[in-house]
């Protein structure tokens, strides 16, 4: 059975200067982030960079923008000041998180088929469904290229088969937000999830 691990930074703990401080960066990374204004922007870069120095080493991205390494499979999301590393040693991956927040009925009807559209009965129905689809298309490593409600999101737990290939996935909710997270496999997974504290850097 494969095994992710999730390494999970809340960094709405920190300000900026205490993340820049632990993460130590290099001077490059640095640069690239003083062209972000918004803080909260600024410190989930950071995170993604350091997460991926740490777990990840040498990575390139594919043509559609996917980071990619030749060591492990990984796959990277961040929202509200979350933000979510998922590394896998056998399967393509497919991370996404979202924070809790009030459900947009425009974006829910727009987001979603017949089917999903009755599942939800809350903003949590409504972001598994979401990050359900966004974890789909992270996973095939081509982003959002169809419709939204043309992408599957159920059943949120177990196989599902998209475009000939059959998945497997997990979504769950941790605290304040929710995680969905798919593999290129119809086999189960087990998933570990690391509450990055910095102690151990």
């Amino acid at each position: 059975m494969d095994k992710i691990n999730l390494y999970v930074l809340d960094t709405r703990k920190f300000t900026f200067s205490e993340l820049l401080s632990m993460s130590k960066i290099d001077e490059a990374d640095i640069m690239f982030l003083s062209k972000y204004r918004v803080i909260d922007v600024k410190k989930e870069k950071l995170i993604s960079y350091y997460f991926k120095k740490k777990y990840i080493g040498d990575y390139y991205h594919n043509e559609f923008g996917k980071p990619l390494s030749k060591n492990i499979n990984f796959n990277i999301s961040n929202s509200k000041g979350v933000v979510v590393l998922a590394t896998s040693k056998e399967h393509d991956i497919g991370i996404d998180v979202e924070i809790l927040r009030p459900k947009d009925e425009d974006l829910v009807k727009y987001a979603t088929n017949d089917e999903e559209y009755s599942y939800i009965k809350n903003e949590v129905d409504f972001l598994s469904i979401w990050t359900s689809k966004e974890a789909l298309v992270k996973c095939i490593g081509t982003g959002i290229r169809s419709k939204l409600k043309e992408i599957p999101a159920l059943p949120l737990n177990g196989k599902k088969e998209y475009n000939g290939v059959t998945y497997y996935r997990k979504t769950f909710r941790h605290n304040d937000f929710i995680i969905s997270i798919t593999i290129n496999s119809d086999k189960e997974f087990e998933y570990n999830l690391i509450m990055e504290d910095f102690k151990n850097d």
